[in-house]
């Protein structure tokens, strides 16, 4: 469940607990990391940053209560410019990257990774993507997914410009 009012998207987690994260608020101090201080950012979760999401979960569902013990975790997540991710082929002949995904794309790793087999064969083939964006059909759907939305050259345009894409 997802609620921009309150800023924060939950999801059940395994022993009876609930997984909080938030939609970066204006308000929200966000930290931004250059690819050089990655690998020494802090995974420690802060109280600061456990207080703000779960009082901000408890004004959408007060009947959970608070929690006494902070627990949780934290990571860093790659984002675009508009928050959508990139589904492409690079500038080197037969490299790709799905990258951008600001860490929300795991519930959709199945359809990315047919687009991006789809988009790869096609581009192998000889289909110029950068010209004619391919449209890539759902396999369960039957929904076409144009893959120029995910393209590198894109126009960057609307979106929740949050994790939500």
């Amino acid at each position: 469940m997802a609620d921009d009012d309150c800023g924060c998207y939950v999801r059940p987690e395994v022993g009876n607990n609930i997984l909080i994260g938030s939609l970066e608020l204006d308000m929200d101090d966000l930290e931004w990391l250059s690819t050089d201080e990655i690998d020494d950012c802090s995974q420690d979760l802060t109280r600061e940053q456990w207080e703000t999401h779960v009082l901000r979960f408890a004004r959408r569902m007060p009947e959970l209560g608070l929690p006494h013990q902070p627990r949780g975790i934290v990571g860093v997540y790659d984002v675009t410019d508009d928050w959508i991710p990139i589904y492409d082929r690079t500038s080197l002949d037969g490299f790709y990257v799905a990258i951008g995904t600001s860490g929300n794309q795991f519930k959709n790793a199945a359809v990315a990774g047919h687009c991006m087999a789809e988009l790869i064969g096609a581009i192998e083939a000889g289909h110029d993507h950068d010209a004619n964006p391919l449209v890539v059909t759902g396999k369960h759907t039957g929904f076409d997914i144009d893959m120029g939305t995910f393209s590198r050259k894109r126009d960057l345009h609307g979106s929740s410009m949050s994790v939500l894409g």
